[in-house]
C-alpha cells in the first residue's frame, strides 16, 4: 500500500500546501526517494521526466534548511532555463509558508536582476551551468554554506555538452554537502561523476515497463519528406485537438512550420534558441493560458515543460535520438487525461522509428490516413490538367499508397490501421543548431 504524503516527517505548513494543491500520494519516485534524503543520505535516482522529481528532492531540503541565513543553502542545477524556471517554481509554490527564499541564475538575460537577487540573500538557488560558473567566477555567488547539491536531469546536462561545467561547480562545494543525482538514465560517465563526488549514495530507480504512458495514444504516418506537412495539416483538420505540440529537427524549421500552420488559421508561436529568454518565456505562458492553441519546438521544450492540457504531440521530425521519443510524447497524457502523439515517418527515417520500438519492446502501428493522396499524380494525369503533353523519357514511379517511400516499410507493421475522424544522450547529431 501506497504511503501518503501526511506519513512524511514534513513541516506542518508544508503538509498544508501539499493538501491545498489536492497532493496526498507521493509518486513512486517520491514514495522511495524522500524518506532517504530525510536521513542525510546522498542519492541517484533514475526515472523518467514527469514523474514528481522536482518534490522527492525539495520535500527533504525544505526540512533542513536554515532560514534567513545570509549565505544559499542548496543549489540546484538544471540543463536548460525552462526546467530551472520550472524547479524554481515549484520551490517558491511550496517553499513560500516557510519563509524560504528560491533565485534564480540562468543565462541568455540580463544578470543585473539576478546579481542583486542573489545579493539580498536566499536559501536556494536554482541556475544552469554556464551563468552559475559566471556567478561563481565573479564572486556573485558563494558556496561555502551549501548543505544540499542537486543535478537534475544529469544525463541531459552529459547530453548538451556541461559536464566540464559541472565539474568545476561540484569542486567548489563542501564535501559535507548532501549530493542528489537524478536522470532518467545512467550511463557511464554519469556512472564517474557519481563515483567522484558521492559519498556511498543510494540508488532507487523506477522501471517503467514500456516507460511509454498508458495514457497515451501513439502511431507512426509514413509518408514522403515532401508531402509530410500537407499530411500534418489533414491530421489537424481531422483530429481537431484542443491544444497541441509540434516537434521539429532544427530551430529554422519551427518558424516555417509556425508560417505554414497560421496560414492554415492555427493560432501558434514557435520557441527554439533563436528567440531571447524573455520572448522564450513569453511564448510558454502564452501557450500554457491557453491563448494560442499550438507550440512549435525543438527539444528544448522535450523536457521540463509543465503543461498538463496538451491533447496531441506531432513528431513532424523524428527525434535522433530514441530516448527523446519518450521525453517528447510525455508531453501529453499527463495528470490522468489521455493524450495522441503521432509521428511523421519519412523515407529516411526508418531505422531510427525502429530504434524508437527496439528500445520501448513494442512495435508501434503504421497508420495510413483514409482519403489522403500519398502517391503523387502521373505526369499523364498532371498533362491532362495543364493541356500540355508529358516529356518524354524514364518515369520515376512514386510510392505506392501507404509507403513510406523507396526502400522503407509499408504499413504491414503493426496492422495497416485507418486514423480516426476525429478524438479518440553525446551531443545529437541531428539536435537544435
Amino acid at each position: 500500500m501506497s504511503k501518503l504524503f501526511k506519513e512524511f516527517d514534513l513541516q506542518p505548513e508544508v503538509q498544508q500546501v501539499l493538501e491545498e494543491a489536492g497532493y496526498v500520494v507521493p509518486t513512486p519516485i517520491q514514495e522511495k526517494a524522500i524518506p532517504i534524503l530525510m536521513e542525510g543520505t546522498d542519492l541517484i535516482g533514475v526515472a523518467e521526466t514527469g514523474t514528481g522529481k522536482t518534490l522527492a528532492f525539495l520535500l527533504p531540503i525544505f526540512r533542513h534548511l536554515d532560514i534567513g541565513a545570509p549565505e544559499p543553502q542548496a543549489l540546484v542545477i538544471c540543463p536548460t532555463r525552462e526546467l530551472a524556471v520550472q524547479v524554481a517554481k515549484e520551490s517558491a509554490r511550496f517553499g513560500e509558508c516557510l519563509g524560504i527564499r528560491t533565485e534564480l541564475a540562468y543565462g541568455g538575460t540580463s544578470s543585473g536582476g539576478q546579481k542583486r537577487a542573489l545579493a539580498g540573500g536566499c536559501e536556494i538557488v536554482v541556475g544552469t551551468p554556464g551563468r552559475l560558473i559566471d556567478f561563481l567566477t565573479s564572486a556573485w555567488l558563494s558556496l561555502r554554506k551549501l548543505k544540499f547539491l542537486v543535478l537534475d536531469e544529469a544525463d541531459r546536462m552529459l547530453d548538451m555538452g556541461f559536464i566540464n561545467d559541472v565539474d568545476a561547480i561540484l569542486r567548489r562545494t563542501p564535501m559535507s554537502r548532501q549530493t542528489m543525482l537524478f536522470s532518467a538514465t545512467f550511463p557511464d560517465q554519469l556512472r564517474r561523476l557519481a563515483d567522484r563526488y558521492m559519498f556511498h549514495p543510494e540508488m532507487v530507480r523506477m522501471h517503467t515497463g514500456t516507460r511509454v504512458t498508458r495514457n497515451v495514444e501513439h502511431a507512426f504516418y509514413p509518408v514522403l519528406a515532401s508531402k509530410k506537412e500537407r499530411l500534418l495539416l489533414e491530421i489537424l483538420e481531422r483530429e481537431k485537438p484542443g491544444k497541441f505540440l509540434v516537434f521539429t529537427a532544427t530551430r529554422e524549421a519551427t518558424s516555417q512550420l509556425a508560417l505554414a500552420l497560421r496560414r492554415h488559421r492555427h493560432e501558434v508561436i514557435s520557441l527554439s534558441s533563436l528567440l531571447s529568454q524573455a520572448n522564450r518565456e513569453r511564448a510558454l505562458e502564452t501557450f500554457r493560458r491557453g491563448e494560442c492553441s499550438a507550440l512549435v519546438a525543438t527539444d528544448v521544450a522535450a523536457r521540463g515543460l509543465d503543461i498538463t492540457d496538451i491533447d496531441l504531440v506531432v513528431n513532424f521530425d523524428v527525434p535522433m535520438q530514441p530516448e527523446d521519443y519518450v521525453h517528447r510524447i510525455g508531453r501529453t497524457g499527463r495528470a490522468d487525461r489521455t493524450g495522441k502523439a503521432v509521428t511523421l515517418v519519412s523515407e529516411l527515417d526508418e531505422r531510427r522509428s525502429t530504434e524508437i520500438e527496439r528500445l520501448l519492446g513494442e512495435e508501434i502501428p503504421r497508420i495510413e490516413l483514409e482519403g489522403f493522396a500519398y502517391q503523387p499524380p502521373s505526369r499523364k494525369r498532371e498533362a491532362a490538367g495543364t493541356g500540355r503533353e508529358p516529356r518524354r523519357g524514364r518515369r520515376r514511379r512514386g510510392p505506392q499508397r501507404g509507403s513510406p517511400g523507396r526502400g522503407g516499410r509499408s504499413a504491414r507493421r503493426g496492422g495497416r490501421g485507418r486514423a480516426p475522424a476525429s478524438g479518440g544522450g553525446g551531443r545529437k547529431a541531428g539536435g537544435e543548431r
